[in-house]
């Protein structure tokens, strides 16, 4: 297993290069190692591939094999999302990608389709990531308009609203982290335009949102920073918090059909 994240994305941008050649434009990394907050315990590795030309279903399937076994050799899970040149310059939202990288509930990857978190990850790599290959992220980014983000990182709260909801209305549970730290982020950008990491967003809360929810703030940092570290957090809070949060963001959502 190799242990240094910088030797795994060396290994990685070079076998990119052997398996894609002339095709890969590209490599960017993006996400908690480019925002000072990557957790060896628990980070995934975020990479964006930008490709000259569409993949057809002999490569694809190639390089979800590729992946699997290189999956093996890295210490956290890899998550790789690979978009054709075109789609890049001319931009929509969702946005339609070539695969991505991992689907367990599938084949292993996903073969194309379109994804509204492309937008949010093109605005952390512009604004805060890494090129490990290829053409500067100046070059080869468009800017993604507001709105868009907004509907982007939205949508990333969808999933969390759901499951927190589906929980348990009273008692003490386990603190979803993610989702906590991803709505303080999300707020965090509401209020003042920050496109912060998960930490940085938590950390904007205990600051900035009402004093109801430190506490649970508190714990979802704990947890982040260390897998279960963190006390048990009141049931019904995390429900109140998680709806305050989401009606704050489908407000600013109504606001742009307006």
């Amino acid at each position: 297993m190799v242990n240094d994240i910088e030797e795994q994305l060396t290994s990685l941008v070079k076998l990119l290069k052997e398996k894609q050649g002339d095709n890969l434009l590209g490599v960017y990394l993006y996400g908690s190692l480019t925002m000072g907050c990557f957790n060896p315990e628990s980070s995934d590795i975020d990479v964006l591939v930008v490709s000259k030309k569409s993949l057809n279903s002999e490569e694809k399937e190639a390089f979800g094999k590729f992946l699997l076994e290189f999956q093996k050799t890295l210490s956290n899970k890899l998550s790789l999302t690979v978009v054709a040149k075109n789609n890049l310059e001319n931009f929509v939202y969702p946005t339609p990608y070539e695969f991505e990288f991992p689907d367990e509930e599938n084949i292993g990857y996903k073969d194309g389709g379109l994804d509204e978190s492309i937008a949010a990850h093109i605005v952390f790599i512009k604004k805060r990531g890494r090129a490990l290959h290829g053409k500067p992220i100046e070059e080869l980014f468009q800017d993604v308009s507001s709105e868009n983000y907004l509907k982007s990182i939205a949508h990333s709260a969808e999933w969390s609203f759901n499951n927190v909801m589906k929980g348990q209305n009273n008692g003490t549970c386990r603190v979803p982290n993610y989702a906590v730290l991803n709505y303080c982020r999300i707020l965090a950008y509401l209020a003042e335009g920050l496109v912060a990491s998960k930490k940085e967003g938590g950390e904007w809360g205990i600051q900035n949102l009402p004093k109801t929810y430190q506490t649970l703030i508190q714990e979802a940092l704990k947890e982040y920073a260390k897998k279960n570290s963190s006390e048990l957090v009141d049931a019904g809070l995390l429900k109140q918090f998680t709806q305050y949060a989401q009606d704050k963001i489908e407000v600013a959502v109504n606001n742009l059909n307006q």
